[in-house]
């Protein structure tokens, strides 16, 4: 513990002897928004660290310790003279999250890996990039530290494990990470606002999805659940970088009450976890019964929901009892939100690389990542719909790559869309009975305005307040909430929802037919254009979708199918523009792109493919602006 302590000690002098500034070049590159936040966030980190030079002047305390568990605490700021501490809050966790099944050799044949996908870590301490669970095919560490001197030797274990919950190759295979070809970058906490914004904006390497397990230790009910300039700096970085989803622990702190709590037992996140453009995981504890997974909340979990009733945490994942990587080069088994947190973030890298290998390079809205894994989480066995323990649920891995691969065959529907200003939208499709039909909006609100100050304040941080519904045969089907019980508790119910950003509609047993989903909002959308950016997931039990209509998708012929390789494609030619035809396989790899030169009205091309293995395969097709899709099956 004494080399622990004087490792932190070594680390938080480099750490200021090398802080990270972001490049005139970087600087001018910004957008306008982006300048002013990141002006905005250097002044307040200034301002923190004159608070806690002075308060340290006058009071005989350390500003980092360790205790007895190895857990790190920084003196973060110091609000009305109280000093706020800043803390640290696999192979199992994969299967318990499904994760497995994306992972080479997995039973999707997705054979993921995190391969192209970079993470950041923000943590106490660097990851030991040293560790081979972190090397390449060519031995070459796949860690890259920032802001750590050339003095400090070694990594903090929490951080470590943290990064080996993402990213360990498997070397022990009890300890292989959730994406074992990802690469990390490593920071410290201590200045994370402005560093995450100098990451978001590189030209050279973007980060779009970064870890944070640790968060504030308080027992100030004032905070707890409260939207704070914390949460707001998080909305207003996310709103600016449409791209980037930051994953943060819930905190564990659910055994700890304090009086002025909102309800009793709940009410315990802070600061971070607050942020509506984030997503905040909790730490469940499943096990295997009878051949089922049970879920279980662990209780030291931090409870919500926000002071306004937000759905917060978002979802959980398994983070008690993971083996994975510290220091040294060894392996401890950890628990807590902030094991949770990292084994979500290494399924998100999978489900970013299935999604960019099916879009052409293309990275996924940040809303549109979350509303995937919102969307398919998995209820708990004690109650159907969210609540302030799992949140939306429990993280499937699986179920969220269904809805990627769904969308490329018109099984599901995966749309990133913009309403705007006193506009509407409206979608209509089939579905048969059968399982549950479900539908998610989200969206990167606009930053709210900061609580007022009194104990748990209800005012809404929401600011642009989309609503869904789907309508069939005159009924009128309403998204979840959180709500009090008649008791006075905290309960959930189904209706209007003008508190969260994240609306779900769950059709448990739909009936057959046609049905209508609507997305509209309430008064005027603030932002940029005064229009919002959202996503839309739709799944249900054979779905026929309102694919548009054009000369090319209603004559196009795909045969034979099934074929032994040898496939023609035929459609009626309304233009003169020449044909692309791309085929992918399940796993987004091309197999054949040709571009033909078009002048009949009639278009016949006959493609050999007998070189390929067997199994399912997606044309696309597009003449001009018309485009269009087929499945077909190879022998």
């Amino acid at each position: 513990m004494k080399k622990f302590t004087f490792l932190c000690l070594l680390f938080f002098i480099s750490n200021y002897v090398c802080s990270q500034e972001m490049s005139k070049e970087q600087f001018n590159s910004l957008s306008d928004a982006n300048k002013e936040l990141y002006q905005k966030l250097t002044a307040q980190h200034s301002q923190r660290e004159a608070r806690v030079k002075s308060y340290l002047m006058n009071n005989d305390l350390k500003r980092n310790y360790s205790n007895e568990k190895g857990d790190f605490f920084h003196m973060r700021d110091v609000v009305n003279g109280v000093p706020m501490y800043i803390s640290t809050d696999n192979v199992n966790a994969a299967i318990a999250t499904k994760t497995n099944q994306l992972q080479i050799g997995g039973a999707m044949g997705l054979d993921l890996d995190g391969t192209g996908v970079v993470v950041a870590i923000w943590d106490g301490g660097p990851v030991s990039s040293t560790h081979p669970e972190f090397g390449d095919v060519l031995g070459t560490s796949r860690v890259t530290l920032v802001n750590f001197g050339e003095q400090y030797d070694g990594g903090i274990a929490h951080a470590t494990h943290v990064g080996g919950t993402i990213a360990a190759k498997g070397l022990d295979p009890i300890a292989k990470g959730m994406a074992p070809n990802v690469s990390l970058t490593s920071y410290d906490f201590f200045n994370d606002l402005v560093e995450i914004i100098t990451g978001v904006t590189s030209v050279s390497e973007p980060v779009y999805l970064s870890n944070h397990s640790y968060g504030f230790v308080t027992a100030n009910s004032a905070v707890r659940g409260a939207y704070v300039q914390n949460s707001r700096s998080l909305d207003e970085l996310a709103y600016n970088n449409p791209k980037y989803l930051g994953v943060h622990s819930a905190g564990n702190n659910g055994f700890s009450n304090s009086s002025g709590q909102l309800f009793p037992g709940l009410d315990k996140l802070t600061f971070y976890a607050t942020a509506k453009n984030t997503l905040v995981i909790a730490n469940a504890n499943p096990n295997v019964s009878g051949g089922n997974l049970v879920l279980v909340i662990n209780g030291s979990s931090s409870q919500g929901p926000t002071d306004d009733l937000r759905v917060k945490p978002d979802i959980a994942a398994d983070g008690t009892n993971l083996y994975s990587t510290i220091d040294g080069n060894e392996y401890a088994v950890f628990s807590g939100t902030s094991m949770a947190a990292p084994n979500t973030t290494g399924t998100l890298a999978l489900l970013q690389q299935y999604y960019k290998q099916l879009n052409g390079g293309v990275i996924m809205n940040s809303s549109t990542l979350k509303a995937i894994v919102c969307h398919t989480a998995v209820d708990d066995q004690t109650k159907t719909g969210p609540d302030a323990s799992f949140g939306w649920g429990f993280l499937d891995a699986k179920a969220s790559a269904e809805v990627i691969g769904g969308a490329e065959d018109n099984s599901a529907l995966l749309e990133e869309l913009t309403l705007n200003n006193n506009s509407s939208y409206s979608y209509t499709f089939m579905a048969e009975a059968g399982n549950r039909l479900g539908a998610t909006i989200c969206w990167t609100d606009v930053p709210g305005a900061l609580a007022n100050g009194e104990l748990n304040d209800p005012t809404p941080a929401l600011v642009n307040d989309l609503d869904l519904r789907i309508t069939k045969d005159g009924t009128t089907f309403l998204p979840w909430r959180l709500s009090r019980s008649n008791i006075g508790g905290l309960t959930n119910s189904k209706g209007d929802n003008s508190v969260d950003n994240v609306e779900r509609i769950d059709i448990d047993v739909p009936e057959a037919g046609e049905y209508t989903l609507t997305v509209t909002h309430k008064g005027s959308l603030q932002g940029t254009g005064n229009s919002q950016d959202y996503s839309l997931v739709l799944t249900g039990s054979n779905l026929t979708l309102n694919v548009e209509e054009n000369s090319l998708s209603r004559s196009l012929l795909v045969f034979p199918n099934p074929s032994n390789g040898n496939i023609t494609i035929s459609f009626d030619s309304k233009s003169n523009n020449d044909v692309k035809v791309a085929i992918f396989d399940l796993r987004g790899r091309a197999v054949f792109k040709k571009t033909y030169i078009n002048g009949a009205p009639q278009f016949s091309q006959t493609i050999h493919l007998s070189n390929v293995q067997s199994g399912l395969y997606i044309a696309h097709i597009s003449e001009g602006e018309n485009t269009t899709s087929q499945k077909f099956v190879k022998y």
